[in-house]
């Protein structure tokens, strides 16, 4: 466990800055240090998984880091199922292409951007 989670004050002061970056404001004093042991918790299990490197991405900190995995779904996974009708043919442009290359890593042709948040997408 690094430094930052061991130590109390620092890890007061980093959640107070992480309100401050994503606006949060709690009701009370209750609401808030459950957060934060919240908040602690997410950040000890970033640091675990980040750390014990067997995975090809990293996990960061974000405006959900005072949600529990239950409050974070609860409030994210609400898809119903497809937009479109079952009746609407949609003809692929590229559908009869041949000459493609057996890879391509879009990330070298900087046409991956950061993750971002779709909100409520798709409810």
């Amino acid at each position: 466990m690094s430094r930052t989670l061991q130590d109390v004050s620092l890890m007061y002061e980093r959640h107070e800055q992480w309100m401050v970056r994503y606006g949060r404001v709690y009701s009370d004093n209750d609401e808030k240090e459950k957060r934060f042991q919240i908040y602690k918790e997410n950040l000890a299990l970033i640091e675990s998984f980040n750390k014990a490197n067997n995975k090809p991405y990293k996990l960061g900190v974000n405006e959900f880091a005072d949600l529990t995995n239950e409050e974070f779904k609860a409030s994210r996974n609400r898809f119903k199922g497809h937009m479109c009708s079952q009746n609407e043919l949609i003809s692929f442009k590229y559908e009869n292409v041949t000459a493609v290359p057996s890879t391509m890593d879009w990330r070298k042709k900087g046409a991956v951007t950061p993750i971002k948040d779709q909100g409520q997408c798709g409810k």
